[in-house]
């Protein structure tokens, strides 16, 4: 893959990709943590269960001339102009009786936000500006609050996020500030990245609890340091990928127990890279929820793929969930495994082997209704072998908040994908431990529009049948 950046403007840089001899035109934001990393690779499968709908949402385009997308290799090209925030309204889903609620908003916040001058901390001075080092404000704050609030009015507590919660590039310190000490050496990195988690992860769970909501999270990249894990030369980059179960466990040890150090959840791998981060959990009568952790330290780099320890627990799990006759089966994981799907901002990771991997094998044989994905920042609807796949989330920091409310009965799942309007201002950056901080100032005025909804029904055979779909939520090929 070559990527030649052309002109760049309002925070955005246009990309030529070249992909077996095909050039896709895509743009991304300047000010991304890796560079301008456009498009989604690997093969989309042929298959769809939905043949009628297969067109574009109202409001997808493509910056070449032609009136329909690009797709190459399960890639869907983008557009400055086809973001999120431009899509038209779609009336609302019908609201199901005696429903069973929840919200999937992977990605969020997918940025450090946090007081680091709460309490008795010691502040710090950012040499560049000549600032206190400080990881939100009040825009950050009541821009939470308006976001959160609607997300907590559904009627619902149970939040899903599909992984990278934080920005997550600790041990580092490009500043200099020293807010979470120095990072000359391995032991000062590691000790400068458990602070650094021991502060940005429980001020994401307070603003939650703060609006009654109950998380359950899942492993992102953005969790074990963020992608590429892989650079001749790099000591940070060689450092995160050498310490993984590390950040991992920063991850399980905050968001995964209890206060007495018990696990959240009893069913678990018993062994292998995802023993504390893979859980599986009764959300209600009618609904298991499975969170895979879909990257395995292997061969010297980090690989989107699960181990063979994770994968028997998952057999295991949804054999269980087929004698007990649960209605709905979903899967929660960072990244997409069908496709194609949009992008927005994103270094589009897929998992290894997409629908012919072992993992998407198993899902299908062992009944898995719905997968949850996130990562892409944009939303895409694909139903292969049974599953319907909904790669979805977006960027808080970026004006571009967005999240799923579903409703399950025994026998209907109806989705509803709600998306703000919000406005962001670079002028000045959050401070973080990575140059590429977070715009100064997010805003949110309004509340959120819907966008895409989508309504299925379980068939007599125990299938899922989509029987509706409108806007950003029909399914695509």
């Amino acid at each position: 893959m070559v990527f030649e950046l052309c002109m760049a403007g309002a925070g955005y840089g246009w990309a030529v990709i070249w992909r077996h001899g095909v050039a896709l035109l895509a743009c991304a934001a300047t000010a991304t943590s890796s560079g301008v990393l456009p498009v989604s690779g690997g093969p989309s499968s042929s298959s769809t269960q939905v043949p009628a709908l297969v067109t574009p949402s109202p409001g997808f385009s493509s910056p070449a001339p032609a009136s329909k997308p690009r797709r190459q290799d399960g890639m869907i090209a983008r557009g400055d102009n086809d973001g999120p925030k431009t899509r038209p309204a779609v009336p609302r889903a019908p609201r199901l009786r005696d429903a069973y609620r929840f919200v999937s908003a992977p990605d969020f916040l997918n940025q450090d936000v946090a007081d680091l001058t709460a309490g008795e901390r010691e502040t710090y001075t950012d040499p560049e500006s000549g600032k206190v080092a400080n990881s939100t404000n009040r825009a950050y704050e009541n821009a939470l609050d308006h976001v959160l609030s609607e997300v907590g009015s559904h009627g619902t507590r149970d939040l899903l996020v599909a992984g990278d919660l934080m920005e997550g590039r600790w041990g580092r310190d490009d500043s200099g500030a020293g807010v979470f000490g120095p990072v000359r050496t391995d032991r000062q990195r590691l000790a400068a990245a458990r602070r650094a988690a021991g502060v940005y992860y429980p001020a994401w769970s307070q603003r939650l609890a703060k609006h009654d909501l109950k998380p359950y999270p899942a492993l992102g990249d953005h969790e074990i340091g963020d992608n590429p894990w892989t650079k001749q030369g790099d000591a940070w980059i060689r450092f995160k990928r050498e310490h993984v179960p590390a950040f991992k466990q920063f991850f399980a040890r905050q968001l995964l127990r209890r206060p007495n150090g018990n696990p959240r959840f009893v069913d678990r791998p018993e062994s292998g890279q995802a023993r504390d981060t893979a859980y599986a959990v009764r959300l209600d009568a009618n609904v298991l929820l499975v969170t895979i952790d879909p990257f395995t330290r292997r061969h010297g780099d980090v690989r989107a793929r699960v181990d063979r320890a994770q994968l028997t627990w998952l057999q295991g799990v949804l054999r269980k969930a087929r004698r007990a006759d649960v209605p709905w089966v979903i899967v929660q994981g960072h990244t997409p495994i069908a496709g194609p799907v949009r992008y927005r901002n994103s270094s589009t990771l897929t998992y290894e082997g997409r629908t012919d991997s072992a993992l998407w094998r198993a899902m299908a044989k062992g009944g898995v209704d719905v997968y949850l994905a996130g990562e892409v920042h944009d939303q895409t609807v694909n139903v292969r072998d049974g599953i319907v796949q909904v790669a979805h989330g977006s960027l808080f920091y970026r004006g571009e908040a967005s999240y799923v409310l579903a409703q399950t009965t025994a026998r209907r799942l109806v989705l509803e994908n709600h998306q703000f309007r919000g406005e962001m201002d670079f002028s000045e950056r959050l401070w973080t431990t990575s140059r590429l901080g977070a715009p100064g100032a997010v805003h949110y005025p309004d509340p959120s529009v819907v966008t895409g909804t989508l309504e299925a029904r379980r068939t007599k055979d125990g299938g899922v049948d989509v029987e509706a779909a409108t806007g950003i939520l029909r399914p695509v090929r």
